[in-house]
């Protein structure tokens, strides 16, 4: 690409707004820069009316069976005649082409791109998901490659003179103007939200799938099911043997999946039930005999199959195990068994205050399914604190721990929250973490950065007060300070407090063994900048040290999880490689193999979690 065209690309993305995804505005050396690692598409319209040019720019990324889309923006004098339709199957082509599974389309909202995020929801309101205050569009490749405009019988042509068509179209046969004739419609027909719903609802239209090997459904519980599935995904013709997640189904779509089967059908499921029986013949079965994927159990089979030693993965505050370790279990080898560790506040029993006795009862839900080392555990955030806390106690009662992986996990008052003003490097480490922080937070929306900043000020505010009141000895947790609470049901906010609350009055003890710590490049500003998140200071065996790509939040999301489980996979090898060596054989209590794994026999075949 010359430089004149680089200097138009980038004069695009300055001026263009209604219709900018990201609203990222590069400069030509940026682009420039941005080229060595992305591939730019430019669109150019012509139509009998002229030439319009360089009306649109997509620029994207590749990354396994992923092509993410970092601008997709189109000037407004193409607008809504179709060629934003034409863009985004220009890109199923090329991930189709290529083999990728699916094209991610990033949107942040501003001020100005409304039309925008209407686009990306008129084509797949099913495959949005929230990311980092904005959303990701995640289609798959094969439906997005046949996205195609069905323009109204009023539409203008592009390049038609906008006032004489827009006065023709704005006429009705008894000379009345048609937005007044849409606003008495919107007060007859549109003045509930109940019939708001079935309006959007009855306005999206289904997308067809490849039916070879189509299975029908048998009975009328499959048939229910299979309705549901339809009315929800927005495809036709489900099979009982069609895969949940390869349809476009992700964890979103599952908790109004199960909010429908439990409102229709009656029986309450546990979203775990889903990613271990992701067919409508898999959920029959188990629904029919009554059964649930140990919902009662604090231990998860996200992927239990395989022969490797299986790797126990403890949840994150809030007690969920689900969120990201189904998406880092997809992106390890497939016969790497791995169990998830979920809170007893999830199973609605009496939550732990205490992290030490948490630790304690998870230990005994391991040992019960693995009665002898060596153990692999890890856990994300407050969950690195647990799993850790329990390879001491293990190593304690002389029992081998062959890995502790902390995912961006840091220890509790071991020095991590001390600001290091005093270090001759400070200004420049802190330098570089604030530079990570900025740009994050500049990929924020608006809306967003001024609610996060609000946050920020009201939680700064309370924490002087109560260090002036000094109210109680025991330390204090806001928990505005550290999640968006808006985002979360009461139930989860509960459990978030009760585990943040036990981190904080944690004090952790010395560990003999080696610990791996997977973190972002990318920390709290006002926090101690050691590479090892003061890990060291505790682990006698050492630390090592990986660096990721990607925020504390979006570790779990493509691209970022691809490279987390790139790291953690050689972390595992290693580690099993170090165990054979020593020759200490795993065993596993069958009796509770067989009930974690039960639902096994009723699987066609071989499926793996997409979220």
């Amino acid at each position: 690409m010359s430089t004149g065209q680089i200097g138009r690309v980038a004069q695009l993305t300055q001026r263009t707004n209604q219709f900018n995804c990201t609203s990222r505005r590069l400069t030509e050396a940026e682009l420039q820069s941005r080229l060595d690692q992305s591939r730019l598409v430019t669109v150019q319209v012509r139509d009998r009316f002229g030439d319009y040019g360089l009306v649109g720019v997509m620029m994207y990324r590749t990354d396994k069976n992923l092509l993410s889309v970092e601008s997709f923006l189109l000037s407004c004098r193409a607008l809504g005649r179709g060629v934003e339709h034409r863009m985004l199957a220009r890109l199923g082509e090329i991930a189709r082409a290529s083999g990728f599974d699916w094209v991610d389309v990033h949107f942040v909202r501003t001020e100005k791109n409304q039309p925008a995020f209407e686009f990306l929801e008129s084509v797949g309101s099913a495959f949005k998901q929230p990311l980092n205050g904005g959303y990701v569009f995640r289609f798959p490749a094969g439906f997005a490659a046949e996205v195609a405009f069905h323009p109204a019988p009023d539409q203008a042509p592009l390049g038609s003179e906008p006032s004489k068509t827009r006065k023709a179209a704005n006429k009705t046969v008894d000379g009345t103007w048609r937005k007044f004739t849409r606003c008495r419609d919107l007060a007859l027909n549109a003045n509930e939200p109940s019939r708001i719903h079935d309006q959007v609802e009855n306005s999206v239209r289904p997308r067809g799938h490849q039916t070879a090997g189509y299975a029908a459904p048998r009975t009328d519980l499959e048939r229910q099911l299979c309705a549901l599935w339809e009315k929800l995904l927005r495809v036709e013709r489900i099979g009982v043997r069609d895969d949940f997640f390869e349809l476009g189904g992700h964890s979103l779509l599952a908790v109004r999946l199960f909010a429908e089967i439990e409102q229709t059908l009656g029986p309450k499921l546990p979203l775990v039930t889903l990613f271990q029986a992701p067919t409508v013949e898999q959920l029959a079965a188990l629904m029919r005999r009554g059964e649930s994927v140990q919902s009662g159990s604090l231990l998860v089979p996200i992927q239990p199959h395989g022969t490797r030693p299986p790797l126990f993965l403890v949840h994150g505050a809030g007690g969920d195990v689900l969120w990201g370790y189904a998406n880092l279990a997809a992106c390890l080898p497939q016969d790497q068994p791995i169990y998830g560790i979920k809170s007893r506040g999830q199973i609605g029993q009496e939550e732990f205050t205490n992290l030490r006795d948490m630790a304690d009862c998870y230990l005994q839900v391991v040992r019960e399914f693995q009665p002898e080392g060596p153990y692999y555990l890890g856990g994300y955030c407050f969950g690195g604190n647990v799993a850790y806390e329990m390879a001491r106690q293990l190593q304690a009662q002389g029992r081998t721990v062959a890995l502790v992986a902390l995912i961006d996990s840091a220890p509790a008052n071991a020095g991590y929250e001390t600001v290091q003003w005093w270090r001759r490097d400070f200004a420049k480490r802190f330098s570089q973490n604030f530079w990570y922080w900025l740009r994050d937070f500049a990929a924020l929306a608006f809306t967003e950065q001024r609610n996060f900043v609000a946050r920020k000020l009201r939680s700064l505010s309370r924490r002087l007060k109560w260090q002036v009141a000094r109210a109680s000895a025991a330390p204090w947790v806001d928990l505005e300070a550290v999640i968006d609470t808006r985002h979360f049901p009461d139930q989860e906010l509960k459990l978030w407090q009760i585990h943040l609350q036990a981190l904080v009055e944690h004090v952790e003890e010395p560990y003999d063994g080696q610990v791996t710590l997977l973190r972002t490049r990318g920390q709290p500003l006002f926090c101690s900048l050691e590479d090892d998140f003061c890990w060291s200071k505790l682990a006698r065996g050492g630390v090592v040290v990986k660096l990721l790509p990607g925020s504390h939040e979006n570790i779990f999301q493509e691209p970022n999880v691809g490279k987390l489980a790139r790291q953690f996979g050689e972390s595992l090898v290693a580690a099993q490689a170090r165990a054979q060596v020593a020759e200490r054989p795993v065993r596993i209590n069958p009796a509770a193999a067989y009930s974690l794994t039960r639902f096994a026999e009723l699987k066609a075949h071989d499926s793996s979690l997409k979220l």
